[in-house]
């Protein structure tokens, strides 16, 4: 099989997955978000900002490594399988000690049990590190769709079942262990690979060489990605987190979603192709084009539908996230293409400057943040939004000098989007100043759907004919 044609079954069984599950996942934030409380989500925030930020140690970036290391032995696979699992215990061990002063820290008790409870996910999340990395590495996407479609179903019906019952904040945590617990069987299940008793150092600190700036990375983008929720936890309260952790949800549901499904098939894509410059920058231009065609048109309806569409998806009790997501939309479509560039980092094989870059960015951002956060969750919408045009700019320059890429050429693959999205925006303004639209109305709401569609649908026919050829090339590929 080539590897366009691989690359191609890659994204389309990523998409699968993603779609499948974060649809699923769509209906049952909605079904929680009424169930439960702002202040619910708010904890599980807390929670999650320090749990997370020590998951992106668990495994060192010996993942990315496997991925990226062209030869790959036994040696390297068993020894980044014991060193993650005696990392995770370890992590888990360390977590649970330290978890009373994270409680402390936020001023709220109910954290401390539930980061506790939450770190049981490091153990799980070891066990697999290695199996999903051989998955990707091999570009076998399909067998990761199912483990990710049945831990999300799972994981979902579980939450919503506790939250019947009334368990609160703890059918979030206890929905997340059954999710990370599903995955790491399952991925034992369709990776045929076994760990032997086989510990070598050298082999370990090839990979870790590699490795190393990728977790320094990883770490400091996190920090980068998360420190708005650690202010507002600590400087706010958890009812305000709750209300913003749910609008950024929504605002980078098609950056980490949508565009996942794409960057998760292009780094080890283009590791391939890292040394044909002309193919990588085709490659390249051809998947940002494809992000900004779904991402730019659905943040561009969302930020004209969300003054009725979270009242009435998500009850009153929301209503003061509807500025925020509105604001962090636009960070959202700009992020979504940029996720791209760390694969191209990556696969050129620099992840000194990722690391670098992140470096920067832990530094300018809470500086930001923390002058935004003068003026509410809203505020900080704006400082994060304002941080990302300019840094976007930046770290795409960096990149475009790796591949030899002009910025005229990235900006030609932007731009049907960016156009049709833009006529969007201006089609329902002019709707929703008519005396046939009311507010909060279901049926205002689903017109102005099916109004922002059709145009974009329209638009795009006109300005992007070669990309509706691509993508009925891409459906003919994959029914072979």
């Amino acid at each position: 099989m080539s590897l366009m044609k691989s690359a191609t079954r890659g994204v389309f069984w990523s998409g699968i997955s993603q779609f499948s599950t974060q649809m699923y996942q769509f209906i049952v934030i909605i079904v929680l978000a009424r169930l439960l409380y702002p202040e619910d989500f708010g904890i599980i925030g807390m929670a999650v900002i320090f749990t997370g930020l020590v998951q992106t140690i668990n495994e060192l970036g010996l993942s990315a490594a496997i991925i990226q290391k062209k030869n790959i032995n036994d040696n390297h696979l068993s020894t980044s399988f014991w060193i993650s699992l005696g990392l995770g215990i370890s992590l888990f061990i360390t977590t649970v000690i330290i978890s009373p002063y994270i409680a402390d820290f936020f001023k709220n008790e109910l954290v401390g049990p539930v980061v506790s409870v939450l770190s049981i996910g490091f153990i799980f999340g070891s066990c697999s590190v290695v199996h999903r990395s051989l998955l990707q590495k091999n570009i076998e996407f399909k067998k990761i769709a199912i483990t990710e479609i049945v831990a999300s179903v799972m994981s979902g019906s579980l939450s919503i079942i506790l939250a019947l019952f009334g368990f609160g904040v703890w059918s979030l945590v206890f929905g997340t262990i059954l999710s990370n617990f599903t995955r790491s069987v399952l991925l034992w299940k369709v990776c045929t690979w076994r760990p032997s008793m086989t510990f070598d150092l050298t082999s370990f600190k090839e990979l870790f060489s590699f490795g190393a700036h990728v977790m320094g990375s990883r770490f400091l983008n996190y920090i980068d990605s998360n420190i708005d929720y650690l202010l507002i936890g600590k400087f706010l309260s958890a009812t305000a987190l709750g209300h913003y952790t749910l609008a950024y949800q929504l605002s980078t549901f098609p950056l980490t979603r949508i565009s996942s499904i794409i960057t998760s098939v292009t780094f080890p894509t283009f590791s391939i192709i890292q040394d044909d410059n002309d193919t990588l920058r085709y490659a390249y231009l051809k998947v940002i084009k494809y992000i900004s065609t779904i991402t730019f048109p659905l943040l561009a309806g969302l930020i004209m539908v969300a003054p009725d569409f979270i009242p009435i998806a998500f009850g009153e009790k929301w209503a003061p996230m509807i500025v925020p997501l509105q604001i962090l939309c636009v960070a959202g479509a700009l992020k979504s293409v940029g996720t791209t560039v760390g694969s191209i980092l990556l696969s050129k094989g620099r992840s000194d400057i990722q690391f670098k870059w992140n470096v920067f960015t832990a530094i300018v951002l809470p500086i930001a943040i923390l002058i935004g956060i003068r003026y509410g969750i809203t505020g900080v919408a704006m400082a994060i939004t304002m941080m990302s045009f300019l840094l976007c700019l930046i770290i795409q320059s960096i990149a475009n000098n790796l591949i030899n890429l002009n910025f005229s050429d990235y900006f030609k693959a932007l731009y049907p989007a960016t156009i049709g999205s833009i006529l969007v925006i201006i089609s329902l303004l002019i709707y929703q100043k008519l005396s046939i639209y009311n507010h909060l109305d279901i049926f205002s709401l689903t017109s102005s759907i099916i109004i922002g569609v059709l145009v974009y649908m329209l638009v795009m026919r006109i300005m992007a004919k070669d990309l509706f050829i691509e993508i009925k090339v891409l459906i003919t590929d994959m029914r072979k």
